[in-house]
């Protein structure tokens, strides 16, 4: 089977970098199959990536390559900046590989490669200058450092060839939904190009929360949707409607229609749930 390379980013489709980087694997790897999950990641939105990510690679085959490149961070290192009046900088990120059991996710340890820090994970700073390009650039580590590393693994070579183990490290720490007293309260946490919302309360918490109840009331600022749908189709056009979707998370959708626009909604808006 030829090796698969998925590559997610924020580039966009107007510039050239997405195809400069497939080149750079295909220089290295030239049987791989690289497949694009998405380049449309809104500009430096970590949280997005890494929910996208977190939806994507569990349909893909063992020991598929994940490349995701949102990094606000790039240029910098992983040492902490100069002292300032106050204390220490920030610390900068580092360019990491992550080994789990059936797959390799290659990105920069900013929190966008969560979804794959299972506690049987081990994590790689990727600075072997043997499997990075020549020259580094401050801008372009997509093309400098995360694509040929991609290329390499993906070619057989061991992941603890890229370097050091990382310990600790970055997590997101995801919002959670939280039940008071009769009300499952959760948040929109993703917003696609139909405007359908996607929000962080799954089928599951939903089943586990109202077991016994006949209608469940979704409340979203001041639109109220009574129930579920168990597809589009059965809203009128222009009106809203509650399904569970392909992430199997509650999501908030407007026939024919954009709920982001209609509800002028924004990620991280609440919403809740109460049982009739």
């Amino acid at each position: 089977m030829r090796p698969v390379i998925t590559l997610t980013t924020d580039f966009g489709l107007d510039d050239p970098f997405v195809g400069i980087m497939k080149g750079v694997i295909l220089n290295i790897a030239p049987d791989a199959q690289i497949v694009d999950i998405t380049h449309n990641v809104e500009p430096q939105n970590i949280a997005q990536a890494a929910l996208i990510l977190n939806a994507t690679y569990p349909w893909f085959p063992r020991k598929t390559v994940h490349v995701v490149v949102v990094d606000p961070g790039v240029g910098g290192t992983a040492k902490t900046s100069s002292k300032k009046k106050g204390g220490p900088g920030p610390v900068i990120r580092r360019a990491m590989v992550v080994q789990s059991k059936f797959q390799t996710f290659i990105g920069p340890d900013n929190g966008v490669l969560t979804s794959a820090l299972y506690s049987d994970s081990k994590a790689y700073e990727i600075t072997s200058k043997k499997y990075i390009l020549e020259n580094v650039s401050n801008t372009f580590h997509g093309r400098d450092v995360f694509a040929p590393c991609a290329g390499w693994i993906a070619s057989g070579i061991t992941h603890s060839k890229m370097g050091p183990r990382v310990l600790k490290p970055v997590l997101m720490d995801f919002p959670q939904p939280q039940l008071k007293g009769a009300t499952l309260q959760g948040e929109i946490i993703y917003s696609d190009r139909f405007g359908n919302l996607t929000t962080n309360i799954s089928a599951e918490l939903i089943n586990e929360t109202f077991l016994s109840s006949d209608t469940i009331k979704i409340q979203v600022g001041k639109q109220r949707i009574e129930g579920f749908v168990t597809g589009y189709y059965q809203m009128k056009s222009g009106q809203p409607g509650a399904i569970i979707n392909s992430w199997n998370q509650l999501e908030i959708f407007y026939r024919e229609d954009s709920a982001q626009k209609k509800l002028k909604a924004r990620v991280g808006q609440s919403v809740s749930l109460k049982a009739n």
